[in-house]
């Protein structure tokens, strides 16, 4: 019978008490976006725009759930002494990121690509330094979960990729800063490519498969269903997920929106 957790474990670390620093982040994060969802509904904005609502709310619930995920990982890794200044820095770093996002659109001006004025300069310089710090360490983590990693094969296989396409996802994020930054000096649209490009739409594709795919296998695990089979849905999920991503950078640098589908390109 195929072994579903590693036959000889090493040490794993456990944090002091369930009330860890990334567990606390992520559901401050979470239930600060959605406190803001009937702000939103109030506000009557429309939900694109550089001023609307909507960015604390993704961007709330959105980094909560990457923050949780880092949580769950962490803790199945071999255990490092630096663990909890790892927890604490990504957990701080995601915090002051998501924290001046929500605070430029109180203050009523655009949370990116705004240098107006040498605060708004201080701001955006300051989430780009989270975003960093926080990038580096997931590369970090990601490196050592495919050294060992505490989970079933198909666990394992999901949560290696979902980091993949997670650090793609971060690349993303730089090369949009640098085209926004590029459209801005031009006097262009910082969030557009091209005619209608939206440049967001492949980074928003790939951010949350390190979520997706442990989430496939473990509703297939509570359906009963066995490992050989889910190690199989979670491969035809990185495959889909790939393919997605494929179109949504095909989509953007052909300049067309989302939906702006044609059958032959």
């Amino acid at each position: 019978m195929e072994s579903e957790v590693p036959s000889s474990a090493p040490t794993l670390h456990r944090f002091p008490n369930r009330l860890d620093p990334l567990s606390v982040t992520a559901l401050f994060l979470i239930l600060a976006g959605l406190m803001h969802i009937p702000i939103y509904l109030w506000s009557g904005q429309s939900w694109e725009g550089p001023l609307s609502f909507r960015k604390p709310i993704l961007f709330g619930v959105s980094t909560g759930l990457t923050v949780a995920s880092i949580a769950w990982v962490l803790p199945r890794l071999r255990r490092r002494p630096l663990d909890p200044f790892v927890g604490w820095v990504f957990s701080i770093a995601m915090t002051i990121e998501v924290g001046l996002i929500t605070t430029q659109t109180w203050r009523g001006v655009p949370s990116h690509f705004n240098n107006a004025t040498p605060l708004d300069h201080s701001i955006d310089g300051a989430m780009w330094m989270m975003i960093s710090v926080a990038t580096i360490l997931i590369v970090y983590i990601a490196a050592r979960s495919f050294i060992f990693l505490n989970a079933s094969p198909d666990v394992r296989l999901g949560i290696n990729a979902g980091f993949c396409f997670l650090i793609l996802s971060c690349a993303i994020g730089y090369v949009i800063s640098y085209h926004g930054h590029q459209q801005m000096i031009a006097g262009e649209n910082p969030s557009i490519y091209g005619n209608a490009g939206v440049t967001k739409f492949p980074h928003g594709v790939a951010i949350h498969a390190i979520q997706i795919f442990p989430l496939i296998s473990w509703l297939l695990k509570a359906l009963r269903i066995p490992l050989v089979w889910r190690n199989r849905a979670v491969w035809a999920a990185i495959l889909l997920m790939a393919m997605m991503l494929i179109f949504s950078i095909i989509q953007t640098l052909q300049g067309k929106s989302r939906f702006d589908v044609s059958i032959f390109y």
